[in-house]
């Protein structure tokens, strides 16, 4: 048997510190090549300009939502689903045929029409066909999610606006929304574009917009709210707390140059109104309201919304996230000698007597069942699916948005402070007057909206 020499054992253990040394190199080596293409992926993010991120994110939310239209058959043809959809698709209609805003052969003021319009517009290049609307609130749907990653991108810089538009990208509640023809796939931009720019009016300072002129500001706001308003009548009360919310801030020019840009996109629908349903008068003794509609900018709840929220209770099975004829108020039984165009007028009549004569279930005993509707994160007649993945969203959207709020509230930058003034704003209002009239699930959408740009304070550049 041989001994090795000392020098025989220290150069054995060279040999195992040797290879140790390579094995290490060696999967140090492959940790890098997997890591690189993350930091990589980091780089190239932070090398992208503001405009390419909403540019990013515009093209990442349309095409899923093209995806998702595809896995529904009904989405690419031409049949009508339950609900509002007859009502925008025969508004449209009628106004290609020259028959004016009607409906059912009578002249309509509700809904607001600018969303009919939309739609008449795009069958005026491609026909009467309900795809192709389709296909427009896709994108859309891509408009809203570039304007949230760019308002994220003003207040918490490239990351966190890339990651507010990804999340809303991918948020299930507005990925399905095209696939309806519903007021939601337009007011949602207009509405959120509104919010900005009134946002934008009392700034002192932000970041790539020093070249804007400051009457511009609220020049765009007044626009996009009175756009709003002429697709759904709810955003009337909105913008007229953004001016209140501008005047506390010291904003008094902005808040006027605001109003009259709003009212102008407003009045020519309000002067249609007042010359089409002036004349349309009844005996008074036959109604206990007036007999005419109120000027567009004063009217909110028109007289079938009126009955909606506090005629008599219906008979017929409730379903959690929805408020319909039948199972919560009764279905009206219309008079015979009514005339059909008098009949908002016959239920706004209906509804103040029931609450007359039934004022504690008319108000008061509804507010649970009418927050539970606002607030649920589905239609209780969705399927199972659709239930999961709504509510995975919805609350994965009030943990990551909540607290961002709350902070961006208490913080010392006034940019993000009177942001979260202007989103608190919205929601106290929403919520108390859905719970005084009536609430569905995507009355919350706007809400939904705005918590999307807190999305990205999570990712918030130093």
């Amino acid at each position: 048997m041989v001994k090795r020499g000392d020098g025989e054992t220290e150069k054995g253990k060279g040999g195992e510190i040797t290879h140790y040394a390579l094995r290490f190199t060696h999967y140090a080596s492959r940790i890098t090549k997997e890591v690189s293409p993350l930091l990589s992926l980091r780089h190239r993010i932070e090398s992208l300009t503001p405009k390419r991120i909403v540019l990013l994110v515009f093209v990442v939310a349309f095409l899923i939502r093209l995806a998702f239209l595809a896995t529904k058959p009904h989405a690419f043809t031409h049949k009508l689903q339950a609900g509002d959809e007859p009502l925008y698709h025969g508004l449209a209609i009628n106004l290609l045929k020259g028959e004016g805003y009607t409906f059912e052969g009578q002249p309509r003021s509700y809904p607001p029409p600018l969303y009919p319009i939309a739609i008449a517009a795009v069958y005026s290049v491609v026909g009467a066909a309900p795809p192709a609307a389709r296909m427009i609130n896709a994108l859309l749907g891509g408009l809203l999610c570039a304007l949230i990653a760019w308002w994220a991108i003003l207040l918490w810089g490239k990351r966190g606006g890339l990651a507010a538009g990804l999340f809303a990208s991918l948020y299930y509640p507005f990925v399905q929304l095209p696939t309806y023809l519903m007021t939601e796939n337009l007011y949602l931009p207009l509405f959120v574009a509104a919010i900005m720019g009134t946002w934008l009016s009392g700034q002192r300072k932000v970041s790539n917009l020093q070249h804007g002129n400051l009457w511009t500001r609220p020049v765009w706001a007044g626009v996009f709210w009175g756009l709003s308003t002429l697709t759904r009548e709810i955003a009337k009360p909105i913008a007229f707390l953004s001016v209140l919310w501008l005047v506390v801030h010291r904003r008094w020019k902005q808040a006027l140059v605001l109003c009259i840009a709003a009212l102008i996109v407003g009045l020519p629908w309000s002067i249609r109104n007042r010359l089409v349903f002036v004349s349309r008068e009844m005996d008074a003794e036959a109604l206990t309201t007036p007999t005419f509609d109120l000027p567009f900018f004063v009217r909110i709840v028109p007289g079938g919304l009126l009955y909606m929220s506090f005629g008599p209770p219906g008979d017929e099975p409730k379903i959690l996230g929805h408020w319909n004829w039948g199972s919560d108020v009764k279905r009206p039984e219309y008079p015979d000698w009514l005339p059909a165009h008098m009949r908002d007028q016959w239920l706004k009549a209906q509804a103040w007597d029931y609450i007359k004569s039934n004022p504690f279930e008319a108000t008061i005993a509804r507010i649970p069942r009418k927050l539970a509707n606002l607030l649920t994160p589905f239609y209780g007649t969705a399927s199972l699916p659709n239930k999961l993945l709504t509510s995975l969203f919805y609350l994965t959207l009030l943990l990551l948005s909540v607290p961002s709020l709350i902070k961006a509230w208490k913080s010392e930058n006034f940019s993000e402070r009177t942001f979260a003034e202007l989103v608190l704003l919205a929601i106290l209002f929403t919520i108390a007057f859905h719970a005084i009239f009536y609430g569905v699930v995507r009355y919350r959408y706007p809400l939904d909206a705005l918590l999307l740009v807190f999305v990205g304070r999570w990712w918030k550049e130093a």
